[in-house]
């Protein structure tokens, strides 16, 4: 039977302690240890994690431990298992139907500029980035980029490349915070946040960067094609 529970993902002390508390009935913490060879030190931590879960009740003064009824076990235990299935019969689903999962990597403080700086030297085609306004630890960090560098920004024109310099009322001469949004090699993503506290995000997923260019192309292409215009002009 302490196997089969510990199938069910008991540990070996709560299985112990609820086959005993089965067999003899209403128990000390005392009794418990003696019944289930449960170390004493252990059996109020164990107690608790069983009452947790709903298969242990406390009563009395002093304490003393019950099982609730075996209808009830059964009943908790099966409709965990019928759960679990499903969980399991969904992500089954998902790998055979190759839906990815596309996940992203939080990171803040100091660890920010420094993810930023890796994915900028190991670009190898293009770097875009739409960002609100390039603080100089930014700024040094793109000037870095050994591939082709496209800036979008209320101070671009501080940096070599392909740089449209756009204001905004909402960053007009806010130079106190940096939101912004960079794709590298049209293959990975990185958002960043620099406020109060320092966040950035990373992604590589297909979704990710497609979403990330429907923010930032729009903007580019007219943005190039008011430049077309301007050098057109005699």
């Amino acid at each position: 039977m302490i196997e089969v529970l510990k199938s069910f993902g008991f540990t070996e002390y709560e299985a112990k302690a609820l086959v005993a508390l089965i067999a003899k009935g209403s128990l000390t913490a005392r009794e418990i240890a003696e019944f289930s060879g449960i170390p004493r030190t252990s059996v109020y931590d164990v107690m608790e994690s069983l009452k947790a879960k709903g298969f242990v009740e406390e009563f009395g003064k002093p304490a003393k431990f019950r099982a609730v009824s075996t209808e009830e076990i059964i009943t908790t235990l099966s409709k965990r298992m019928s759960e679990n299935l499903e969980v399991l019969k969904e992500e089954i689903a998902k790998l055979r139907s190759g839906e990815e999962v596309e996940l992203v990597k939080l990171y803040r403080g100091k660890s920010v500029f420094e993810k930023l700086e890796e994915l900028v030297i190991s670009a190898k085609d293009e770097i875009v980035v739409l960002i609100s306004y390039l603080k100089p630890e930014i700024k040094e960090i793109l000037s870095k980029a050994r591939c082709r560098l496209v800036v979008i920004s209320s101070n671009a024109s501080e940096l070599a490349g392909e740089c449209y310099e756009i204001k905004s009322p909402v960053v007009k001469d806010r130079t106190d915070f940096a939101h912004g949004l960079a794709i590298f090699d049209s293959e990975k993503i990185f958002a960043i946040f620099v406020n109060n506290v320092t966040i950035g995000i990373a992604g590589e997923g297909e979704g990710l960067v497609q979403f990330s260019k429907l923010m930032i192309e729009p903007l580019l292409r007219e943005l190039r094609r008011e430049r077309l215009k301007i050098e057109k002009q005699p």
